[in-house]
């Protein structure tokens, strides 16, 4: 990194994550308990619920990515491969962000489809 703007924003970065891992814990607990309330629903649920699991589904490729922030790269390897497990956590976060959009969508054409006039008997 040589410009210095770039430097001060991921040195910045680091010391909030270093300075606040309780946020992290908290969030990371509650989702755990919506996943809990989650896994209490019916099946008979599953369609309305779907957009809700595609969020859980992405937030647990989200708690795979190894985040430490007190480990600091030391060498240009080092710093290449965390970069490499950034962007690789960055496309699973998209794949996944992509994932809830397609179900919400989904939902949402089912919901106009059910108040569309529907003079032949079919449905998509």
């Amino acid at each position: 990194m040589d410009n210095p703007t770039e430097k001060t924003t991921y040195e910045t970065a680091l010391d909030v994550l270093t300075a606040h891992p309780h946020e992290a814990d908290a969030f990371a607990a509650a989702l755990d308990a919506i996943r809990a309330w989650r896994h209490l629903q019916p099946h008979s649920a599953a369609v309305d619920l779907a957009p809700l699991d595609a969020i859980l589904d992405a937030a647990a490729v989200a708690d795979d990515v190894p985040l430490r922030p007190g480990d600091r790269p030391t060498s240009l390897p080092e710093a290449c491969a965390a970069h490499r497990v950034v962007i690789d956590a960055r496309r699973a976060a998209l794949n996944a962000t992509q994932l809830v959009w397609d179900r919400i969508e989904a939902a949402s054409i089912r919901a106009i489809d059910r108040h569309m006039p529907d003079p032949e008997g079919a449905r998509l």
